[in-house]
């Protein structure tokens, strides 16, 4: 589990039905709070979760 914003952990996944990967974001306690989309490369999966944690975070 990767820190994405204080409070939000979040964990890469490989879909291989899909070919692609996605992160779940969770909160401290564990709680799923956000899913990314299906993206090709790990890169750009983490980076997404970034962005989406940061709005998550902000409301």
């Amino acid at each position: 589990m990767q820190e994405y914003s204080p409070g939000i952990l979040g964990e890469v996944r490989f879909a291989r039905q899909d070919g692609g990967y996605y992160v779940q974001l969770y909160s401290q306690e564990g709680t799923p709070v956000g899913k990314t989309g299906l993206w090709r490369s790990e890169a750009k999966a983490r980076e997404a979760a970034r962005r989406l944690a940061e709005k998550l975070a902000g409301e």
